[in-house]
């Protein structure tokens, strides 16, 4: 019977995962959700591959009292890109994430590169999360590029003080000037894990960094593999829809299955004890 109930409890864990990879088919950046039931003997053998529980100390929960453990991961390969429009979203073609400042003073990891100017000219993604190393972007600059490394260029709006009269020379040498007058406003960089199964999901695309997965290292863009930033665009989720309802398919019925053996082995039960009566 515990066996029964266990086995129900880890199908509906998987139905709810299932799902919520469903509804997040059209997230930016979102990252499949898995479950999985590993076997481990002793604390120390859980302890020694907990990479495969989650990666967080304590995600693992024992099963059916059988030596077996289940635990949540993601699936951090890599989504396709789609084109969004806006100057200020960024994919990565890698490993990297972004690092943003949370409301309670926590740095956060996210792949969804939704980004924007707060009303200070700071760059902050679509939950109002600065992202770090902070960059502003200051009013009178235009123009705004974000190159495969992250740097950040605009165009400096020249005041009334330094607007000139062009001839039809200075015309033809606009663009040159355009790039004389070229700032670099900051560079956005990237961070990586050395087991990001260990990273801690918190909602909203944002992880944590914890014990298991080590700490962020800081990453220039392009660099050692940690990926390269696309400005204009952003990255889709990964959740296959129609694996997910395959997926769900299958864990239904075998729900409905393990729900009629337990009937049976309740009526079993009954008939057992009347004919000991």
């Amino acid at each position: 019977m515990q066996v029964s109930t266990e086995y129900l409890r880890t199908l509906q864990s998987r139905i709810d995962r299932v799902g919520n990879n469903m509804a997040n088919n059209l997230s930016s950046g979102f990252k499949a959700q898995l479950l999985s039931v590993e076997e481990g003997y002793d604390a120390q053998d859980y302890s020694n591959t907990i990479a495969l529980y989650g990666g967080v100390p304590g995600s693992g929960k024992p099963v059916l009292n059988i030596n077996l453990y289940t635990g949540n991961r993601f699936d951090f390969s890599q989504g396709n890109l789609a084109n969004s429009g806006n100057d200020f979203d960024m994919a990565i073609v890698g490993d990297g994430f972004f690092q943003v400042r949370m409301p309670n003073g926590q740095l956060g990891y996210t792949r969804a590169g939704i980004f924007s100017k707060d009303g200070a000219g700071n760059l902050v993604n679509n939950q109002g999360m600065l992202l770090e190393p902070r960059i502003t972007i200051p009013g009178d600059v235009s123009e705004i590029s974000i190159d495969d490394k992250g740097i950040i260029s605009g165009v400096k709006i020249a005041t009334s003080e330094e607007d000139t009269e062009y001839s039809s020379d200075d015309q033809n040498s606009n663009d040159e000037e355009s790039q004389d007058n070229r700032v670099q406003l900051g560079k956005v960089l990237l961070f990586r894990f050395a087991n990001p199964n260990g990273l801690e999901h918190t909602g909203n695309n944002i992880f944590l960094s914890t014990d298991a997965s080590g700490k962020a290292v800081e990453e220039v863009p392009g660099e050692d593999g940690c990926g390269i930033i696309k400005s204009g665009m952003l990255e889709k989720s990964n959740a296959n829809l129609l694996s997910s309802m395959t997926d769900l398919i299958q864990i239904q019925r075998a729900y409905q299955v393990e729900l009629r053996l337990r009937q049976d082995q309740d009526e079993m039960t009954v008939q057992t004890i009347a004919m000991r009566r």
